[in-house]
């Protein structure tokens, strides 16, 4: 296992060498660190030092004679003891903006979808994001709209203002009093509650109702489920092309795990909830710390959003060979920018 006590000397070489290996994806030598570091640190010493980040499980040797890579033991050193969270610059922050101002009047899944899209882009990588369970929203209120004799649209609104319309057939017909009696019984009733709690409740809190439609009252507890179920566990992915250009897929066995992955949406909604059950700001899981043999060859990157009080996860996918400290300052400014947009 990596020790958190290398030297300055080892930590600078071996930094340098993730830092080039992530960028140009070939095994790393002591000629180039020599010349890359830029110091009095002969080639030979570097040997030496490779030989002993080796022995300690940082790095290995590909095949003879070829420099060195990281080994999963050694990019988790890297991400826990030296990696420095890039800033965007201004230009990816206004692009950002300007990219999520442009659609903030869009419904919530597909501005879900689109910065998925938008994290796909700036990472190169599989971007992913998981939709907030909003049964775990409060209901704020509902309106009531009469559109016929037989049809009824209900607007139910939830937390930052996330709502949906239902349209609600009637096999009777209701004065235009009696709707507004029910609405406002309803949202009396239901106000303050999550999705959940009214759907698991509803038929108590409505027994004793003495004004209002009762047909219609009943309706809305008998199909309680379906009118009172936003979308779930809803998940978006974008940027299987540019995951599968990365030299590390050229490897057929790889390439099929990575295909299966993507293909089994279960298990990706999964993984992504599995990430965020971890006290950190930022969940960083490495190859092979994944249970998922799917996942071996790759290192999953997500972080939480807000809408309301209730949260989904933006993530990113891609080999171990990943930028990371690129991929946590994008998930942070885009994770910030939702926050803001639906706040």
């Amino acid at each position: 296992m990596a020790s958190a006590w290398l030297t300055y000397r080892e930590n600078s070489i071996f930094g340098c060498l993730v830092k080039n290996f992530v960028r140009t994806a070939s095994p790393i030598g002591s000629a180039f660190l020599a010349q890359t570091i830029q110091s009095s640190i002969s080639p030979a010493t570097i040997r030496n030092v490779l030989m002993n980040l080796e022995d300690k499980g940082l790095v290995l040797q590909p095949y003879t004679s070829a420099g060195r890579i990281p080994t999963d033991e050694g990019y988790r050193y890297y991400v826990n003891d030296l990696m420095k969270v890039e800033k965007l610059t201004p230009t990816e922050k206004h692009i950002i903006d300007q990219y999520l101002r442009k659609i903030h009047n869009e419904d919530v899944q597909t501005i879900l979808d689109k910065a998925c899209n938008l994290l796909s882009e700036i990472s190169d990588q599989l971007g992913v994001v998981l939709s907030p369970q909003f049964f775990q929203g409060k209901f704020k209120r509902l309106e009531l709209i009469s559109l016929s004799d037989e049809k009824l649209l209900v607007v139910i609104s939830i937390s930052s203002e996330i709502v949906r319309t239902i349209m609600m057939e009637l096999k009777f017909q209701i004065p235009h009093n009696k709707i507004q009696e029910t609405e406002r019984i309803l949202n009396e009733r239901l106000s303050g509650l999550t999705l959940k709690e009214i759907k698991d409740s509803i038929k108590v809190r409505m027994s004793n109702v003495n004004y209002g439609e009762p047909k219609l009252i009943n309706q809305f507890t008998e199909k309680a489920d379906e009118i009172f179920t936003f979308d779930n566990d809803s998940l978006h992915f974008k940027g299987t092309s540019k995951i599968l250009k990365q030299p590390e897929f050229a490897n057929q066995e790889r390439l099929i795990k990575i295909l299966q992955l993507i293909d089994n949406q279960d298990i990706l909604v999964h993984i992504i909830k599995s990430s965020t059950q971890k006290d950190d700001r930022f969940s960083i899981t490495i190859g092979r710390e994944h249970s998922e043999e799917m996942l071996k060859n790759c290192s999953l990157v997500s972080t939480a959003f807000q809408i309301g009080e209730i949260s989904g996860t933006i993530a990113v996918i891609g080999p171990t060979r990943m930028k990371y400290e690129k991929i946590v300052g994008v998930l942070d400014y885009v994770a910030k920018a939702i926050n803001k947009l639906f706040s």
